[in-house]
């Protein structure tokens, strides 16, 4: 098995259809599968050269197949679940999962994908949006109408976490205003 990093975007139930409808608008869907539009960035010119794969090439007819008319660049297949949340009330968690373990890497990388999905947190009002990094940790990137870039990394992160998560935030928040002065 390969790497299965995953935006996660949790936003309120009844707003679920409407963020359907969104993505058949906005990406090109086939079953669970979705391939978004992007703006390049360098993350994403070495992903169409395969530059996260063993063997990267850069046949130029390749990539170009890649890019539309808009100069855009369509990547997928990331699978789309939907997934209620059994201690939230009303709340659903909405994955979007790289496909590959290549497309894993630019998901992490990427700043036009994590543009995207801000944009995307902020059409739908999402309480939380993270990228689940499997064994190297999570990154939070929207929390209730802000942008935000938390990282909690490492295997374990988050049985350490839960447990003083809010005493660690405190500690951190007493201590760092001095250094603001």
């Amino acid at each position: 098995m390969g790497l299965d990093y995953s935006y996660n975007i949790v936003i309120d139930e009844k707003d679920v259809g409407r963020l359907r409808h969104y993505l058949a608008e906005h990406c090109e869907l086939s079953g669970d599968c979705a391939c978004i539009r992007l703006e390049i960035d360098s993350f994403i010119m070495k992903y169409l050269e395969g530059g996260y794969d063993w063997t990267p090439h850069h046949d130029r007819a390749e990539i170009e197949k890649y890019i539309g008319n808009d100069g855009k660049a369509g990547i997928g297949c990331i699978y789309i679940k939907e997934r209620k949340l059994p201690n939230a009330s009303g709340e659903i968690s909405v994955s979007f999962t790289a496909a590959t373990s290549s497309m894993s890497l630019l998901l992490r990388d990427s700043y036009s994908i994590r543009q995207w999905f801000i944009r995307l947190s902020k059409e739908f009002h999402s309480i939380l949006t993270y990228l689940d990094l499997e064994h190297e940790g999570h990154r939070l990137i929207y929390y209730r109408g802000q942008e935000i870039n938390i990282e909690l990394k490492g295997e374990g992160h988050l049985e350490v976490g839960k447990s003083e998560l809010l005493s660690i935030l405190q500690d951190f928040t007493d201590r760092s205003r001095h250094f603001d002065e």
